[in-house]
């Protein structure tokens, strides 16, 4: 498979937990991705791929080396808020640090993946992502834009949107540090704001107007993410 210009593409799945990161990869990541010399489509997670949601490990292993064995690049997006305690890492990643804990999971889903395959590893072809700690982590990277896309659906004054929004992000102080507790993990910080919120149709329309460009620079994690795939273009 080859650009215009000639030069080899690379083809990259990601495994992603819903439609909502479905159509982030597709709209956003790709687009990005193929100025940098990779072609990357999403998949669900599971053989039928009719329904998302984070799986148990082994569901997302078999997606994982079946990308693999079809000797394509291969990465994941799904959320650290709700991942099964089964997955590699998940349960020491609890006492980390809020930013330590995607990072732990990655490095763990990594080994885990490494020794099932053994011999026939190659490391550079896997890149896991865990998003920090929910997809609506991103929505908050411009609080601005994540409030005057919802003010049409919202019961409430564009001002009082962005004061609000804007206080949930100063008092966490960071996107990703959000946290991961039934009530105030991302998605519920949202909803409680504007009830009518959902997560597939409002989601994406958020991020993809925020940019790649801001989603990088103030989610930190995510950033360093997007450089690594940037990467597998120039990977010889």
């Amino acid at each position: 498979m080859s650009c215009a210009g000639g030069q080899p593409v690379n083809e990259l799945v990601v495994i992603v937990e819903g439609e909502t990161e479905q159509t982030f990869v597709r709209d956003q990541l790709a687009a990005h991705l193929v100025m940098h010399n990779t072609s990357a489509w999403a998949v669900l997670p599971g053989r039928h791929r009719k329904h998302g949601g984070v799986k148990k490990w082994e569901v997302a292993r078999q997606d994982i080396i079946r990308t693999f064995k079809e000797r394509r690049y291969c990465s994941t997006m799904f959320d650290y808020y709700a991942m099964p305690l089964d997955w590699p890492g998940r349960e020491a990643a609890v006492a980390m640090v809020w930013n330590e804990r995607a990072s732990i999971v990655e490095a763990m889903i990594h080994a885990d993946i490494a020794i099932e395959m053994g011999d026939s590893f190659d490391p550079k072809y896997f890149v896991p992502y865990v998003q920090l700690h929910e997809f609506e982590a991103l929505a908050f990277a411009d609080v601005e834009v994540l409030a005057a896309t919802l003010a049409p659906i919202a019961k409430q004054p564009l001002e009082k949107l962005i004061e609000t929004f804007r206080g949930i992000l100063a008092k966490a102080g960071h996107p990703e540090a959000i946290n991961d507790g039934y009530a105030t993990c991302p998605s519920r910080r949202i909803t409680s704001t504007v009830p009518a919120y959902k997560k597939r149709a409002q989601g994406p329309i958020v991020t993809s107007r925020i940019g790649i460009d801001v989603l990088r620079t103030r989610c930190t994690h995510f950033g360093e993410w997007l450089t690594r795939l940037e990467q597998l273009g120039i990977t010889p």
